[in-house]
């Protein structure tokens, strides 16, 4: 009956297609639900795209997460949640996402001491009001039981990584978080949230840095894997020449 009252009062839409919903469903209907595209052909290493049986992200370069799992395409549905949770405050959607995150740790039984997520600057933060990636890994924290650390903070003024491309990308995290005073992880599993991960650069330098500070392993979960070529607005060329968006 309280929901009831609560749904007639302040109704809510689902974020993907506008239907009426209720406050139960978190602002996406199940039809929308349905159409999540997760990923099936992930590298098992860092869920990258696959190209003839090689990972088109991790072999040629360090990867300091022992596995990153990636759940859905950044595409439909999965990218109309994550934009309305980030740049239209629609903040209850942390909530389904939080636990299609809870559903892919448990399929793959990952160990964790430590959860924490990638960090945002005090600026951008300030701005958004708050970091999205910290709401889904406070969300995990508190249904799986494991505690949730701000581990790590982000250098003020730090160019933002959209309109890059691979190479810079990688390039530009370098040495971008640090970790915070006081956090002691030595031999601590530690699993690292994010939401979206295009080249993984982000979550490498995560976990570079919480291993170079002695935790003992890092896992890493990412809401959504990107295509570095539909992600940017600058454009370049390839070794063949060809022009690309990235």
């Amino acid at each position: 009956m309280l929901r009831i009252i609560i749904d007639m009062l302040f109704p809510s839409r689902c974020a993907a297609c506008g239907r009426p919903v209720g406050s139960i469903q978190h602002n996406i209907c199940s039809a929308c639900a349905d159409k999540i595209v997760i990923i099936q052909d992930g590298c098992p290493v860092c869920a990258g795209p696959m190209a003839e049986g090689r990972c088109k992200i991790c072999p040629e370069r360090a990867f300091y997460p022992s596995k990153n799992m990636a759940i859905a395409e950044y595409g439909g549905v999965m990218k109309e949640l994550l934009h309305k949770l980030k740049f239209s405050g629609m903040r209850r959607l942390h909530v389904p996402i939080g636990r299609m995150v809870l559903n892919e740790l448990a399929r793959h039984a990952v160990p964790a001491d430590i959860i924490t997520c990638v960090p945002m600057n005090t600026r951008k933060k300030r701005k958004r009001g708050f970091n999205q990636s910290e709401l889904i890994a406070k969300l995990v924290a508190k249904k799986s039981g494991i505690p949730y650390l701000p581990l790590m903070k982000e250098k003020r003024k730090s160019e933002t990584q959209r309109e890059l491309g691979l190479r810079h990308r990688f390039i530009n995290v370098i040495n971008r978080y640090s970790l915070k005073k006081g956090r002691l992880i030595r031999e601590k599993t530690i699993l690292i949230i994010d939401d979206v991960f295009t080249t993984g650069a982000t979550i490498n330098e995560c976990a570079r840095v919480l291993l170079a500070a002695g935790a003992r392993e890092v896992f890493s979960v990412t809401v959504a894997r990107s295509n570095i070529t539909t992600e940017g607005s600058k454009f370049g060329k390839n070794e063949s020449g060809e022009q690309y968006n990235y």
